[in-house]
Formats: structure tokens, sequence, C-alpha cells
């Protein structure tokens, strides 16, 4: 019975003895510092920090500061290390076993090279990794012309046109172009219509500690119009280059007679005088033109000579296009020139496409009668682009419109709800869980009988229903009679009308007789 014991126990030390390494159990190191950390087959490190949810993860450029929290995972061959460490207040790390790495002043990628070369030094074979897991946090001021000037507790992720959206944005009083940011007691001007226009990341600089914010009152303002890509009023920048400026808002458009623009300039009288501007002359270097406040510069279209067609709503448009938004979803205005021949499709297809939002079904043409009023002509996209019906292919014609609506994106219910209106459209609701979206039935809504109308004017009852579209309707009626509560109140409408007359009856003590 012993041997038989003896013998169990010796084998499971045996097998305990075998996956002793792959189970982690590892004999303590003998005192006396190694050669090298002897890591081999383990990894020391914290708990691996959450993913950056809804944050902006900093790049290669990004400056290191006190406060921030970096991430330093460094491997070899069998080892790795990995640690979370805060800069302290004199801008250094302490990274074990490397020990500690100054890195304050430094952009991340700087900060990585520091790392390995110092990581090199201890060990013969390394990989490193040094990443930022929470930036530092610290306040910086926005005054001036901004909707809520005050002091904001921001990220060092954050840049300059980030923090004056976050304070509302600057109105309409406000300078875009002269922005005033302070670091170090050293102010500098910043141009951020170059970068909304462009996205010249050199006029929207990260925010820094202490820093200060101040948007002044707008300055001299020119006018460009007519056919430039972005018409409009725009601010004198810190150059009062007209070719600048043109650049800036990407010059003329294509049909533009820039042989024929005019600029009217605002003399020292006060009058307006308007001169001839050649634009092929006049921006080609070293030539220019000088703005001055007030100017207004017009450049004519090409197509103020030829037929033009109108195209608006959901198409995907081009670089020339004018964007606007309905209901969330982005569309366009645009004019092109109309050639001889040309139907729905040619302008279908000029404009860019119709966008995956699009109501093809509901699209029309606007176009203005000779001797009558305007006419709307119903165009059936989905016919004519998918089902290739040419009868949907018009023709179009000088001055006409070109509308594409938006697809509807809600479901409306009306009726004895207790919320009527629409409701986001959401595929795997049933009609009676919309009803229950707009606040459920009220106390005289009739349920059973609820109908759902289609946009192609189908109608279902609600329990025969297809799946449901945007734009369909769901009613639920109304019931004739309410339970008790309305054969009550009838009860004593008829009660107070006997009442009434049996008082009539005994104070007369009779019928009442009409006389003629």
């Amino acid at each position: 019975m012993r041997r038989h014991i003896l013998r169990k126990t010796l084998s499971v030390t045996l097998v305990v003895s075998l996956l002793a390494p792959n189970l982690g159990l590892a004999q303590p190191a003998a005192p006396g510092p190694p050669a090298a950390p002897p890591l081999a087959g383990r990894t020391v490190t914290q708990p691996a920090p959450a993913p950056l949810t809804g944050r902006t993860i900093p790049g290669p450029d990004y400056r290191l500061g006190p406060g921030d929290l970096l991430d330093v995972q460094i491997a070899g061959r069998l080892e790795v290390i990995r640690s979370q460490v805060v800069v302290d207040l004199e801008g250094a790390v302490s990274v074990p076993p490397i020990g500690s790495i100054p890195l304050a002043g430094l952009t991340l990628l700087q900060a990585h090279r520091r790392v390995v070369e110092r990581a090199r030094a201890v060990f013969r074979f390394v990989d490193v990794t040094v990443a930022v897991i929470a930036p530092r946090a610290f306040e910086v001021t926005v005054s001036g012309e901004v909707e809520r000037p005050g002091t904001l507790i921001v990220t060092a992720t954050r840049r300059v046109h980030d923090v004056i959206l976050e304070a509302g944005g600057i109105t309409p009083r406000g300078s875009v172009r002269r922005v005033v940011v302070t670091r170090q007691g050293v102010p500098s001007e910043f141009d951020l219509l170059s970068f909304e226009l462009r996205g010249d990341l050199a006029q929207n600089p990260f925010v820094e500690e202490g820093l200060r914010i101040v948007v002044p009152p707008k300055g001299p303002s020119v006018t460009l119009a007519g056919a430039v890509r972005r018409p409009g009023e725009y601010e004198i920048g810190p150059s009062p280059s007209l070719a600048a400026l043109l650049d800036l808002v990407g010059g003329p458009v294509q049909a533009a007679t820039g042989g024929d623009a005019r600029l009217t300039r605002v003399g020292p009288d006060g009058r307006k005088e308007t001169l001839p501007l050649d634009l092929r002359t006049a921006l080609r270097r070293p030539a220019d033109v000088t703005l001055q406040p007030g100017d207004t510069l017009f450049v004519p279209p090409l197509s103020a000579l030829q037929d033009v067609v109108e195209v608006r709503g959901a198409f995907l448009g081009g670089p020339e296009s004018s964007k606007t938004t309905i209901a969330g979803k982005a569309t366009i205005v645009q004019r092109f020139e109309l050639a001889q021949g040309d139907r729905v499709r040619d302008i279908v297809f000029r404009a860019g496409g119709a966008a995956a939002y699009a109501e093809l079904r509901l699209a029309v043409i606007e176009r203005g009668g000779v001797s009558g009023p305007r006419q709307r002509i119903p165009v059936d996209l989905q016919r004519l682009l998918v089902e290739k019906d040419e009868t949907q292919n018009v023709l179009l014609q000088n001055g006409d419109v070109v509308a594409l609506p938006v697809v509807e994106d809600k479901v409306y219910i009306v009726g004895e709800v207790k919320a009527p209106g629409g409701v986001d459209f959401r595929p795997e609701l049933t009609p009676r869980e919309y009803v229950i979206l707009a606040g459920g039935p009220t106390n005289r809504a009739k349920l059973r009988n609820t109908s759902v109308t289609f946009r192609s004017g189908q109608t279902y009852a609600m329990a025969d229903a297809p799946p449901l579209e945007p734009g369909a309707v769901v009613t639920v009626p109304e019931v004739a009679v309410k339970w008790w509560q309305d054969y009550l109140t009838i009860a004593q409408a008829i009660a107070s009308l006997v009442t009434a007359y049996t008082g009539v009856y005994l104070i007369f003590g009779g019928p009442i007789e009409v006389t003629r």
C-alpha cells in the first residue's frame, strides 16, 4: 500500500516538474546583480490601458511635457518589459531597468529614439515602443470676439481652432485671419481662414501650458463676386495681395471670363470707381493688385452668355459645387452650361450622380413657363437610371432647375398617440413599437384598427403590414364610444334634459303650449 502511494506521489511530482515552465512556476533568482536583466519568459507590466475611444491619438509630432502618461514597452528576444510612466515636473520619466530619461520638450518621435538609444545600452537585441496613453491637461484662456470667453481645461492634443470652437466660435464681429496666440509672453498672429479653407496646420498650432488666445475685432474687408469658387466677403489678411486671396479661396471657376473682370474701389473722396481688370495678366508674377478696404472684385461667368441649367439636392457634386445640408445630409447647388440636346441623364452625370440617400422617385424639374406659371415636371430617376426607362429622360431647356430631394429617414405616427410626429427610422422596429416610441396610445385609441400607409400610397392593417420603410405613416384611429365613460357622459346629458323639462312642467302646472 505504501509503495502504491509513494509511486503516485512521484508521478504527480514528475508531471508538475515538467509543466512548471508553462505554468510560470519559477524559482527565486540568486542574489547578486546579473550581467543583463534576467526577465526571460515573463512580462513586467501594469494592466493594459483601455483603448482611447473618442480621443485624438497623439502623433509623432506631439511634444511631451510634465503630466503626460506614457506606455513604454521594451521587448527583447525572450523578454518584455512594459510600464506606464508619467513625465514628472522635471521633464523626465523613470523606466525600469534603464533608469531616468529626460523627455520633456521632445516630440514623440524624438522621445522614442532617445529611449531606444538608452535601452540598447542595456540590452543587445531590443524593440522599443513609446505611446501616449493620456495627454496632459491644463488651462487655456480665450478672450476677445468669441461667444463664451473664459478659461478652458484642454489637453495637449488640441489645437487653437478646436479651443475657439469649444468657446462657442468667433462672433460675426471677430477676426478669423488675425488671431493672436501668446506663448511664453511672445504674441504671434495666425490665419485660421487658411486652415479652414486649405487645411494649413502651420496656422493652427497645438495648445500649450499658459497659452492665451485673443480674437481681435474684424479688420477691413473686400468682396469677391461672380464666377469665383467661394464668393463672399473676406477680411484682408496679413498680405493685401489679390493673388494670395484668390489662391486661398480657390481662384475663378473654369467657366469664368477672367479677361473681363471689374474692380470697384472707393476713392479718397468717397466715390466708387469701377476699373476693368484682366486677371490673366494682373495675377501673373511679378504683377499683382494690392487690395484696399471696401474693394469689390466681380468676375463675370461665361455661362451668362449661354443657356444654363441648375441642379439642387442630393447629388454628389464636384469641387466647384456649393455644399449645403438638408436634414443632416450633404446636398449641392450648382449651375451647368446647357448644350444642345442635353437631357436629364446628362446633367445627373455631370453633377456627380445621385447620392446614396437621394429619393430617386421624387425628382422634379422646375420650368418657368413662357406665358404662364412655373411647371413642375416629375421625373422618376429610379426608372431612368436603374430600369433604363427612356420615357423619364426629359429634354432640358434653358433655366430648368433639376431638384432631387433627400430620402425620408423618419416614420410618422399620427392620431391617438401621446406624442404624434416623426420618429427616426429603424428597420428592426414593428409598427406597434413605433407607436410606443410616440408615447403609446391614448385612452381613446383604437389600437387594433391601426393602419400603415407607405410612400407608394398603399395602406395595410397594422397586423398585415410588411416591414416599414422611411416615410411610412402609422395612423392610430379614435374609438367612436369609449367604454362606460362616454356612456356615462351621454346618460348625464339625457338626465339633465329630463330634469329641465320636469322643472318647467312643475312650474307651469302642465305641458308647455306653443302659441303662434
